[in-house]
């Protein structure tokens, strides 16, 4: 009984960690703008705050590194705790946020270069993750949200998820559109892509521990 119980307290903590690691993520988006006084959020990509040379890197990495720790143990307790609960769609879905997340966690390795610095090999390297990040961010949703949409209890989860998907694809291809021809209010843009993932995690998180905590 005992090991039962402290099962479900470490499943619950685990799927409410994806609502942890958003508001970790908002708390170094606004915490990098307020320490950073000439940085603009409307017009400067949110990674320009851990990029090489930025101030008060070291402290904002911690933050993004805690982030994307919780994010990948949300990602993964929900593969291993809830997905094969549903049908391939939702588990192959879950294998891509674990990718996601993975892929998320290798930014802290390979920072972006400061606006006008000679681009270097982590420079690189992070265009390089933000590749392959791009169409996995956009593909979670739509394998998550097709695969549930049809199941009692998550049909409206799974159209929003659909809904997520698909605003997740415009903004991303707006966003890329703004930084190719560099374009003003890119940080703008941006955040309306990455916003729309945070919320999209936040809801499934909690959706999630509410769908757990009904069952008892």
């Amino acid at each position: 009984m005992a090991v039962r119980n402290m099962k479900k307290v470490v499943k619950s903590w685990a799927l409410k960690s994806g609502m942890a690691a958003v508001l970790i993520y908002l708390l170094h988006v606004i915490l990098g703008g307020l320490l950073w006084k000439e940085y603009s959020h409307l017009h400067e990509p949110i990674s320009t705050l851990t990029a090489s040379g930025a101030p008060n890197r070291s402290m904002l990495l911690l933050l993004t590194n805690l982030y994307g720790i919780s994010a990948l143990v949300f990602a993964v307790s929900f593969v291993i705790f809830e997905s094969r609960k549903y049908n391939t769609l939702v588990l192959l879905g879950g294998i891509s946020l674990i990718l996601l997340h993975i892929l998320s966690i290798s930014y802290g390795f390979f920072p972006q270069d400061l606006p006008g610095a000679e681009l270097s090999f982590k420079g690189r390297m992070h265009l390089l993750v933000t590749i392959f990040i791009v169409p996995v961010t956009i593909l979670t949703p739509f394998l998550i949200g097709f695969g549930l949409k049809n199941i009692k209890g998550w049909n409206t989860f799974g159209r929003f998820s659909l809904i997520c998907g698909l605003l997740i694809l415009v903004f991303g291809g707006v966003t890329g559109f703004f930084f190719a021809k560099q374009l003003p209010y890119f940080g703008l843009v941006e955040r309306l892509n990455i916003g729309t993932l945070q919320i999209w995690t936040f809801i499934f998180s909690y959706k999630l521990v509410k769908s757990n905590d009904d069952k008892g």
